[in-house]
């Protein structure tokens, strides 16, 4: 009888290190997939911010030469508009002497 109570008692102790030994070596693999995962994310939100910025300096730039010819003659009614403004400006001086 003691001999079958030895052998259950190491055959106990041989299973809790082979699980052990298993519950290591899966939690090593999830760990590996885990890190993989994270370099994967990693390089996924490198890659689209990288596309997302270079797509919207091409909106900037398509807007950029859409305006281009306005943005000439907003600059050039600019100048009139400060140029009447100060005529006007000098009329009420001189109005006012």
């Amino acid at each position: 009888m003691k001999k079958i109570v030895e052998d259950i008692f190491h055959a106990g102790v041989g299973l809790t290190k082979v699980t052990k030994e298993n519950v290591e070596k899966i939690f090593n693999e999830l760990k590996q997939i885990g890190e993989k995962v994270d370099k994967d994310r990693e390089i996924f939100i490198s890659k689209t911010l990288d596309k997302l910025e270079k797509t919207g300096k091409e909106i900037s730039d398509k807007i950029k030469d859409s305006l281009a010819p306005n943005l000439k003659k907003i600059d050039d009614l600019n100048n009139k508009i400060d140029e009447l403004v100060k005529e006007i400006n000098e009329l009420k001086k001189k109005k006012a002497n």
